[in-house]
């Protein structure tokens, strides 16, 4: 007897399918005992499927694990850097004590996360890397608070370009305040006077007061007050359209953008991708007050002076910026 069988996923519940293959001379009775009892044996109607909860946030295996941080109840602290870059989080995670006579907790997930937990001062912390965008931030935030018991704290340490000429480049800029600005896709696509402006800038949003003033404390006394700015950020839905950076091969109507962002926000220092949604995010989260955010991001390009950041200085503000960020955290009460 040789036997294949296929699996079909159904809403509720899988469905294996048994085919069978027989020699002619095997009489149609055998046949059909044969194909019932493997029918019986493949559990038709069981609840297996690749992972539960599909409408709110899912959980797959054993303990359950959120889809793509890869984590469960537990594993990340109530306090979280976020970072964009592995190598960040791996340079962070030095800094990093074991919670127990072993190694640090170490998760990489499938999707492109990967998660370190151990103590900092005496307090439980993660370093997390998510990667780009306001996606994985929102992938990071919700599936973080889903496996995290009470209030959380995170403190965004990213990269940026510097949207004003004064600002220097190898300099940390906290931020007082977030806009976001959007490719206006029906823009794009649609003559209609509604959709007449190709990107939209939003309001600012505004980080955890107490928390952000700690950030700056803390970065200014181990950088110095000359290597710390603050002011206004800018988040955008992507690194070229959206940013005013120019590509021929592209559409993007983007040649007024940088100034109609400064019109609105005179005081706009830095743009990058994730901020706004981490301000957002934590303003939205349930019960108010349960998740408080700063963001925190070295200034790699002078967008107006072209200017970059040299090695050695990048990683000077990424290691002495991580480390007060993570000292501002342990010493947050929660």
């Amino acid at each position: 007897l040789k036997h294949a069988v296929k699996l079909h996923f159904q809403p509720r519940f899988v469905v294996r399918v048994v085919h069978l293959a027989m020699g002619d001379n095997e009489p149609e009775a055998k046949r059909r005992k044969a194909l019932t009892r493997l029918n019986s044996q493949a559990c038709i109607g069981e609840k297996k499927s690749v992972y539960e909860g599909t409408n709110a946030v899912p959980r797959s295996g054993t303990p359950g694990r959120v889809l793509h941080l890869g984590l469960t109840d537990g594993e990340i602290a109530n306090r979280v850097i976020v970072v964009g870059h592995h190598t960040r989080a791996e340079l962070l995670s030095q800094f990093l004590q074991p919670e127990d006579s072993g190694s640090l907790f170490k998760l990489a997930s499938d999707r492109g996360f990967l998660t370190y937990t151990g103590k900092f001062g005496g307090e439980r912390l993660s370093v997390v890397s998510i990667g780009m965008g306001l996606a994985m931030m929102d992938f990071f935030l919700r599936e973080a608070r889903a496996v995290v018991a009470g209030p959380m704290a995170v403190v965004r340490l990213g990269t940026c370009g510097c949207l004003q000429e004064s600002v220097k480049v190898g300099n940390v800029s906290v931020a007082d305040g977030s806009a976001l600005v959007q490719r206006n896709y029906s823009h794009f696509d649609s003559s209609s006077p509604a959709h007449a402006q190709p990107y939209t800038i939003s309001e600012l949003c505004l980080p955890d007061s107490e928390l952000n003033s700690s950030v700056v404390s803390a970065l200014q006394k181990a950088m110095g007050s000359d290597k710390v700015n603050e002011g206004t950020n800018i988040t955008a839905d992507s690194f070229y359209s959206s940013q005013g950076r120019f590509d021929p091969s592209f559409n993007d109507e983007n040649d007024r953008l940088i100034s109609e962002v400064l019109k609105k926000y005179p005081k706009a220092i830095t743009m990058e991708m994730e901020t706004f949604q981490l301000f957002h995010l934590a303003r939205s989260c349930l019960p108010k007050g349960s998740m408080r955010a700063a963001a925190a991001v070295v200034n790699v390009a002078n967008r107006p002076t072209g200017e970059v950041v040299g090695e050695e200085a990048l990683r000077f503000a990424e290691s002495e910026g991580g480390k007060a960020l993570m000292k501002a955290l342990a010493e947050l009460r929660l």
